[in-house]
C-alpha cells in the first residue's frame, strides 16, 4: 500500500472517530472547538472525561499514522485534514486567544 493511500484511509478514519466523538458526547456531528478539545485531552493526558483511554490510544495512532489532524473549516463548512506542522502552529495561535470561558 502506498504512503498516500495509507495517509487517506487514516485521515478518513481519524474524521469518522473524531466525528463520532462529537457525537456522542455533544450530540453534535462536529462540537464548535472539537480539535482542539481532543487534542488537549489526547497530548496533556488529562482526564477530561471527554475521550477514554481506548479513544486517546485511537486518536493518537491515527494521527501519527496520517501526520495530520483534522480540523473544521470555516470556508468550506466541513472537516480538513491539516498536515501536522499546519496543525500545531493553529493550535499554539489558538493557544495563546485568551479563552472565552475565563
Amino acid at each position: 500500500m502506498s504512503h498516500m493511500h495509507e495517509q487517506k484511509i487514516t485521515a478518513g478514519l481519524l474524521k469518522k472517530l473524531m466525528s463520532a466523538i462529537s457525537e456522542e458526547r455533544w450530540c453534535a456531528g462536529w462540537m464548535h472547538g472539537l480539535e482542539y478539545t481532543l487534542w488537549e485531552d489526547m497530548v496533556t493526558g488529562r482526564r477530561t472525561g471527554v475521550c477514554s483511554r481506548e479513544e486517546i490510544e485511537q486518536l493518537k495512532y491515527l494521527s501519527e499514522k496520517c501526520r495530520g489532524w483534522i480540523i473544521w473549516d470555516e470556508q468550506s463548512r466541513d472537516e480538513k485534514f491539516v498536515p501536522m506542522q499546519e496543525w500545531v502552529r493553529l493550535y499554539e495561535a489558538w493557544n495563546r486567544k485568551p479563552s472565552e470561558e475565563d
